[in-house]
């Protein structure tokens, strides 16, 4: 699998330096890493894009509708392979089941996002930094 992180900011931007120094003490340097904007290519390349929040599904799917059934939030995304068994669940497979099950009116509540730290407190980025660590594992330790 190949992974690309995107948002809806500029590209070029620094990390915060909150971010740096908690994710840095979980063993990953930061400080070169800058943001890229998503991009139709990176839509069309990409089998499955996770985001933050219901906000950014809208987002995306305001900027390219064909995206929908591939954009989804990364905590509906884990709650989907939970619910699939946490066996070996294929992108393919937690597509089509989100695209079955899924409220995309959802996506006007914060009811899947992973709260937003940023000129917030230290704790406020721990809290988030492990919640999207925890997410993730659970994800792609079962994704194929």
């Amino acid at each position: 699998m190949i992974f690309r992180s995107a948002g809806f900011l500029s590209s070029g931007r620094q990390c915060p330096p909150e971010l740096i120094k908690v994710v840095g003490e979980k063993g990953v340097d930061l400080a070169s890493h800058r943001s890229y904007q998503l991009d139709a290519p990176s839509i069309q390349a990409a089998d499955l894009v996770l985001t933050m929040e219901g906000e950014h599904v809208r987002k995306a799917v305001d900027a390219w509708p064909e995206a929908f059934p591939k954009v989804m939030p990364l905590t509906e995304a884990a709650k989907i392979v939970r619910h699939l068994g946490g066996g070996q669940v294929g992108i393919g497979d937690l597509i089509s089941h989100a695209n079955t099950v899924r409220d995309p009116t959802s996506y006007l509540t914060s009811t899947w996002d992973v709260e937003d730290p940023y000129k917030r407190r230290l704790k406020h980025y721990r809290s988030a930094v492990d919640e999207i660590d925890g997410l993730v594992d659970g994800l792609f330790s079962c994704v194929v």
